[in-house]
């Protein structure tokens, strides 16, 4: 372009827009405060640990778990977390299926996270030493209270699982209260029938915290976790009262997963069939106009095509292992998240 003035003119026009998309993206931010939940799929330390069973998880067991490993596994986790909420990590993420606090705190600390997160984790009785966690942004949060919650099983009282956290939170963006609770309820082993009642306990369990800490029609809740129910199961409709926030708007507890205007669309995958055994949950006090309200609509699961098996398993999750062998990649669940508004 010969004309100077023109061209200085079109520059200053470029610099004032990307000034203003700068602008929006920050006030966007500013009053948005992402919350998600993710099944790391057995991240799982390399140190040998005496008080459960992670023998399966070390140089020598089934596993063969290297140092390599572990670190190929932190990375895998990092891309996904970093990307999950447009193209960017979460303000508060829950988080299963970790070891210890030196796994969770390992991952927090690789590249592009490092230095944002803060971590709240608890060990629990489970067999196996995998527990739930949550994990925040300080510049986003303040945690102010915590605490773990066993969950006795009927049938078995012998029988370990996962604690249930709850922790109670301050946003640091309006200074609102937030509390958050993390579940990862029994699995299915055994049979659907046959252990529905572990997961009927753990929803007991957890609609005692409610009752105990919060009241869901004028405080605000995020209930999240591998439930290993889907949203219409007995433990999480009958039991929990769930409710599904299109046919029971004003129930104290709203299952978000009823939301997804794709009938066919989950976070995990058995035997072909898409689950939304991954699930957030809201107390009706994020629906109230007051303070921090959930975005409408904002309920999303992750699902990227890099984060996908290709071959015989095609378009599941790109897991870490198939049987012993090793596949080198995320997790075997999708990750899901929603959006709260901050007024």
């Amino acid at each position: 372009m010969k004309n100077p003035l023109i061209l200085s003119i079109i520059l200053l026009l470029i610099a004032c827009l990307s000034f203003v998309y700068r602008e929006s993206v920050s006030s966007a931010s500013d009053s948005e405060l992402s919350v998600a939940f993710y099944n790391l799929e057995n991240l799982y330390d390399t140190v040998d640990d005496t008080t459960h069973n992670d023998d399966d998880f070390t140089p020598k067991g089934q596993y063969q778990w290297s140092k390599s490993r572990y670190q190929d596994k932190i990375l895998n986790l990092n891309k996904v977390i970093s990307q999950m909420i447009d193209g960017a990590s979460p303000d508060v993420l829950g988080v299963c299926e970790l070891e210890s606090s030196l796994a969770l705190s390992d991952l927090m600390a690789s590249k592009g996270l490092k230095n944002k997160y803060g971590i709240v984790h608890y060990n629990s009785p489970d067999e196996r030493g995998v527990d739930v966690a949550l994990t925040y942004k300080t510049s986003s949060i303040k945690v102010i209270a915590s605490k773990n919650y066993p969950v006795k099983l009927s049938l078995d009282t012998n029988d370990k699982t996962r604690d249930i956290l709850w922790v109670k939170t301050v946003s640091l963006k309006n200074n609102d209260t937030i509390h958050f609770i993390v579940c990862h309820f029994p699995s299915r082993r055994g049979g659907l029938k046959a252990s529905n009642q572990n997961r009927a306990d753990a929803a007991s369990a957890c609609l005692k915290i409610i009752k105990d800490q919060i009241n869901p029609q004028t405080q605000n809740l995020v209930l999240m976790g591998d439930f290993n129910d889907q949203p219409w199961d007995s433990s999480m409709m009958k039991v929990l009262g769930a409710s599904s926030i299109n046919k029971y708007p004003k129930a104290d507890l709203l299952n978000l997963m009823f939301e997804l205007p794709d009938k066919n669309a989950g976070s995990y995958c058995f035997r072909g069939y898409w689950e939304r055994i991954d699930q957030m949950i809201i107390s009706q006090a994020l629906r109230d106009g007051k303070g921090t309200d959930y975005l409408p609509s904002s309920v999303n699961i992750f699902k990227e095509d890099w984060m996908l098996q290709t071959g015989k398993y095609k378009g599941q999750p790109f897991r870490n292992f198939s049987g012993s062998q090793w596949l080198n990649g995320y997790s075997d669940h999708l990750p899901v998240s929603i959006k709260l508004q901050l007024n």
